[in-house]
């Protein structure tokens, strides 16, 4: 247990001086967290004793500590800590991206290689391609796989690794700000989602937090996700050109250099991108396990008074959050959560107003037009296949189907994140949730186990939202076929016989795909909307903070003393032994007040979104709040 040394100290003109020898002091001497009252330099009092670090409770919660305005403030000062903890997933452990490097590596050379090796087989006598064929049918199966579809494939699994890894950094960065040496501000850490952010924006948005972990995680899962695979699509090339090509005449498979060689770039930039993340990744976590769900945050929430700033926040929205915590440092010590130092903050003052509780891709002013945009991909595959005036457009830009179903992609991997992010809320709302649901946590599982996990555990519409980020990537390896005449393999047109790069199997087989594909997206997007567009939180989740706001008088936290050192498993376990149930609403705080947030039941009444249920309950009719 750690030791808070409590101080009260004032020297007019010399506050800052005083903030550093105090925090020499603790590093150097004491060994434990001083706690130093910041006064005014009229006021001149020396008052210093020791207070217990343990948790809170109802009967010990010291009016020393409560952040009111006009009562003291404190800021804390923490020694280093020799033994720091520095979990991480394995994902972000030195051995996985150094894999990761180096397939990026290998990926570059070989790319490299098959352009060079098809240059010089184009100028041979005869000319030839890395593969001659006078039509596709002819080619071995594995001829055909390997030129059709094993480099999507392979592009795609290796952007699907990089993304386990840019799942972990975005969730985790947070932890990695608190743990410095003298913490970080709340927009820093506490306040931060990158999660539930546009994935092609999250790089600006690191880069002005100068959080360059999530940087470079995030522009290597860009390029290796979204930008190679399109890149792959363009390098590839057969020629004769269609208008120059004859029945019965030899065809080649042949590499574009100037595309190929964009490619080559592209991976080793993700090569560079993931060198540098590894540099990043030399710091700390200051973590002892995996803080998964709302368990994980209220377990190092114990042991400090860091709840108390969050007092009159229950539903308020997250600028106004902000705006309370932005003159105060957090750090994260011994795996808890601490105040730090108070600071004079810059930050302008966020002016209040109403959010919308759902991320953005959750509302229907952007889901609308996002299924509208699959609707019109999915017509316009047929278009470019079998329409002979549309034809030009993807002969004169080959990956464009590609690029496309890039597009649905990463709309849907945003839409699919969105969801995990709510889903815990979701089912509290509907009251006894099992405990499980306080650890229910998949923003760092990759899509397609954690389709599985949250098909064991109830989850239906998740996990079926979760395949379905399986199933764009699929529909980006279909797609990549389409390069052909369609109407060549309708019945009585000469099938096999007239076609150039397709056999008449594999061809229908992509198309079915791709067009079942597209109709499935646009039935779980529907189905989305339906269920999960009302309103049933009070403000967006994804940040520290907004879940501290919404447990920081909840009775249920005597149930998470000593347990920051638990994993999810063993949390999980913990909970289910006590047998209780939990729920978000209305509920008795444990300072007798009634307070909206998470809980254990009963409570004494639901959330319901625009309505102050504790005023209505003073004036006997619901409230409605247009504004907080």
């Amino acid at each position: 247990m750690n030791t808070v040394r409590s101080a009260s100290i004032a020297v007019p003109g010399q506050c800052n001086h005083i903030q550093g020898v105090s925090a020499i002091e603790a590093q150097r001497k004491t060994a434990r967290i001083l706690a130093v009252t910041e006064v005014s330099e009229y006021d001149y009092k020396l008052d210093i004793s020791s207070v217990s670090g343990g948790a809170p409770t109802r009967n010990n919660t010291s009016e020393t500590f409560v952040n009111r305005e006009g009562g003291p403030k404190k800021s804390y000062y923490f020694p280093v800590d020799p033994e720091q903890p520095a979990w991480r997933p394995i994902v972000m452990r030195r051995p996985w991206i150094t894999l990761l490097v180096f397939i990026a590596l290998a990926l570059s050379g070989l790319q490299e290689f098959l352009c060079r090796l098809s240059m010089r087989r184009a100028k041979g006598t005869p000319p030839k391609g890395i593969l001659t064929f006078e039509r596709a049918a002819k080619l071995t199966l594995w001829q055909y796989f390997a030129w059709k579809y094993m480099p999507t494939v392979v592009l795609l699994s290796y952007g699907i690794m990089w993304q386990a890894v840019d799942y972990e950094v975005k969730r985790l960065e947070p932890y990695y700000q608190l743990s410095k040496r003298v913490g970080a501000t709340a927009r820093d850490s506490l306040n931060q989602d990158y999660l539930t952010f546009t994935a092609y924006l999250v790089p600006f948005k690191a880069v002005r937090a100068k959080q360059w972990a999530v940087v470079y995680s995030s522009m290597a899962t860009l390029f290796a996700g979204s930008l190679v695979p399109v890149l792959q699509s363009a390098s590839i090339c057969m020629l004769p050109d269609k208008k120059d090509r004859q029945v019965g005449h030899d065809k080649y498979v042949r590499m574009d250099p100037i595309w190929s060689r964009v490619l080559s770039g592209a991976l080793l930039c993700v090569a560079l991108f993931g060198v540098l993340l590894l540099n990043q990744l030399r710091r700390k976590s200051g973590l002892l396990s995996d803080p998964k769900g709302i368990a994980g945050i209220a377990s190092m929430a114990t042991k400090s008074h860091i709840l108390n700033d969050f007092e009159g926040l229950d539903v308020a929205p997250n600028n106004v959050i902000h705006n309370q915590l932005r003159t105060r440092r957090y750090n994260l010590h011994k795996s808890s959560l601490w105040q730090g130092q108070y600071i004079k903050s810059e930050e302008k003052v966020q002016n209040v107003k109403e959010e919308h509780p759902h991320p953005c891709l959750l509302r229907l002013q952007a889901g609308i037009p996002f299924v509208t945009y699959i609707l019109l991909v999915g017509a316009s595959i047929p278009c470019f296949v079998f329409i002979e005036d549309a034809k030009f457009v993807s002969e004169r830009v080959p990956f464009l189907l590609t690029a496309l179903a890039t597009g649905i992609k990463l709309g849907w991997g945003e839409l699919d994140m969105n969801l995990r992010v709510i889903e815990p809320y979701y089912v509290l709302s509907r009251r006894n949730a099992p405990p499980r649901t306080l650890v229910m946590d998949y923003t760092g599982t990759v899509p397609g186990y954690y389709s599985l996990l949250a098909w064991r555990d109830g989850h239906y519409l998740l996990a079926s939202v979760g395949f379905g980020s399986i199933l764009t990537e699929i529909l980006t390896v279909c797609v990549t076929s389409f390069s052909v005449d369609g109407r060549r393999f309708i019945a009585g047109n000469g099938g096999d016989d007239k076609s150039d790069g397709e056999t008449f199997r594999s061809f229908w087989v992509s198309f079915a795909l791709a067009m079942g594909i597209i109709l499935y997206l646009v039935i779980m997007a529907y189905l989305v909307y339906k269920l999960r567009r009302h309103r049933f939180l009070p403000r967006q989740p994804g940040t520290i903070a907004g879940v501290l706001a919404f447990i920081h008088q909840s009775n249920m936290l005597d149930d998470f003393n000593d347990t920051e050192r638990m994993d999810s498993r063993q949390m999980r376990q913990h909970l289910e032994k006590l047998g209780k149930t939990y729920a978000l609403g209305w509920f008795n705080g444990r300072d007798g007040e009634d307070h909206c947030g998470v809980d254990q039941e009963p409570l004494v009444a639901p959330y319901k979104f625009g309505v102050d249920w504790k005023k209505g309950r003073v004036n006997n009719f619901g409230q409605d709040w247009s504004t907080y």
